[in-house]
């Protein structure tokens, strides 16, 4: 495996490792306050002290400040340039982000909601500041776990608040609301009847207050979100992360016993299946044995074996899909049938706006005009790659495209082309086994990297697979942490001239 791009000798190492810490510890804020798309910024309210600055989530316009003070510590920290001499630079990797980012300020000046634009467009251009972080700052942090401590911190938080939810949360509110309902609320105060209206937990029917059957619906089924705005946004976040979670927990724990690495390791693991499971996602359950059976053929091994085992993981997984979700399919796969109106009305905006689109995070406004009468509203079109032909025209469509249909490729080439991947089983380094490298980087033994190198791209796979059905792109916590992995990934499996 290539090593990592290397700092210059000027570009001091404990400042560059601080700022990795720092920077994945904001990626994990990002997880835990800024799971909402950018677009519903106006309904989340300002927190008014310390308990509700902690406890609920965040508006998204807090986010792009900070992340662009981030990006100026990080430049001035490193000189991103001088650390890739004599190594072969995707120049088309960092052209068609850049275009593609004009491209959206263009169109912008053309939308037809300025308000939900000027949310959109710095979430946009937070895609490529991270992509361009990562690239040019983070490659050897994603390598030696610096970057890693605040964002797997985060990301285990999420998971353990998704399952209280699931375990009590969701079930005691469900009980308290058909209580409220059955004594016509009168064991609720004003306030928290005012609460829950502006929740739309309650609504008016012929003139009754009741619990709304949809949420009581959802509550019933106990599908999580963790600290994501909905269960679909936290299975892509699983997706993302779960497995290089597991890959670095591997490596950092492998001067513990081998019983308690195989807890340490398992149980989060375990974690993060169930919370999958509890999500109730389909495309979350497709995708994740999509990569999975990507995962095992990219593995040494007998070709033979390797059928065999991706043959038992389809099968196994698809049963238990029909099994999971047979009660969905019988009620005429709601949700699917939703999103295919969506994508009908995305395809038709960009066909009466093949340019322009009708402006960056703006699909509500012509499918409120284009929606099947009998369809629900929807805000964004769930799908990522039929947004942007429906907010920027085709040219939009076709510039994130090709940057991330060029991006997999490109990281997916250059990984299994690698000699020996995967061959060293998953046991414990030995003690003391992490290097130092020139610029004073711990980075770890060779088997250890190409692990993590294999869970990141497996991880961005299966996340960008998932925006073929939902908008990650549009939620700060999901978009910047992918886009972050991805350049810094990057970065470290450019060849050398």
């Amino acid at each position: 495996m290539n090593g990592p791009a290397t700092p210059t000798r000027s570009s001091s190492p404990e400042a560059l490792r601080f700022f990795a810490l720092i920077f994945g510890a904001f990626l994990g804020l990002c997880i835990l306050k800024w799971g909402n798309p950018v677009i519903l910024d106006a309904q989340i309210p300002m927190p008014r002290d310390a308990a509700e600055w902690f406890q609920h989530p965040w508006p998204s316009r807090l986010a792009p400040p900070l992340l662009m003070v981030l990006v100026v510590v990080g430049v001035m920290t490193s000189k991103p340039m001088e650390s890739f001499r004599g190594r072969r630079i995707p120049a088309l990797l960092l052209i068609l982000p850049a275009i593609w980012m004009a491209w959206q300020s263009l169109a912008a000046g053309r939308s037809i909601d300025p308000v939900l634009t000027g949310l959109t467009l710095p979430q946009l251009a937070g895609c490529l500041a991270c992509y361009s972080l990562g690239f040019l700052v983070l490659g050897p942090a994603l390598r030696s776990g610096w970057l890693w401590v605040g964002l797997i911190a985060g990301f285990g938080l999420c998971l353990n608040r998704a399952a209280q939810q699931h375990l009590f949360e969701l079930r005691q509110d469900y009980q308290v609301l058909l209580e409220g309902q059955a004594t016509g609320w009168t064991n609720f105060t004003e306030s928290s009847l005012a609460e829950l209206r502006a929740n739309l937990l309650l609504i008016q029917t012929n003139g009754v207050e009741i619990a709304n059957p949809v949420i009581l619906d959802k509550m019933k089924r106990a599908r999580v979100n963790g600290t994501m705005v909905y269960p679909n946004a936290l299975a892509g976040m699983i997706l993302l992360l779960l497995p290089a979670s597991l890959a670095v927990l591997a490596t950092v724990s492998a001067t513990l016993k081998a019983s308690v690495r195989r807890l340490v390791v398992g149980s989060f693991g375990l974690l993060g299946l169930l919370t999958l499971y509890w999500t109730g996602s389909k495309a979350g359950w497709l995708v994740a044995i999509g990569v999975g059976a990507v995962a095992l053929l990219l593995r040494p091994g007998s070709a033979r074996i390797k059928a065999a085992w991706v043959a038992l993981l389809l099968a196994g997984g698809l049963g238990l899909f029909g099994l999971r979700f047979a009660g969905y399919f019988a009620k005429g796969a709601t949700s699917a049938v939703a999103r295919t109106d969506y994508w009908k009305a995305a395809v038709q905006n960009t066909w009466e706006h093949p340019l322009w689109g009708s402006g960056p995070g703006t699909f509500q406004r012509p499918y409120a005009r284009l929606k099947a009468p009998e369809s629900e509203m929807a805000r964004l079109v769930h799908n990522d790659f039929l947004e942007q032909a429906s907010d920027s025209g085709l040219p939009g469509f076709a510039l994130y495209t090709a940057w991330i249909g060029g991006l997999l490729w490109t990281l997916g080439r250059r990984i299994t082309r690698e000699k020996d991947l995967g061959a060293q089983p998953l046991k414990a380094s030995p003690a003391g086994a992490a290097q130092i490298s020139g610029a004073g980087w711990p980075v770890w033994p060779e088997a250890d990297r190409q692990r993590l190198e294999l869970a990141v791209f497996i991880g961005l796979l299966g996340w960008f697979t998932h925006g073929l059905a939902e908008f990650g792109l549009y939620i700060p916590a999901s978009a910047w942490t992918a886009f972050t992995l991805a350049g810094a990934l990057l970065a470290g499996v450019m060849p050398r001239r």
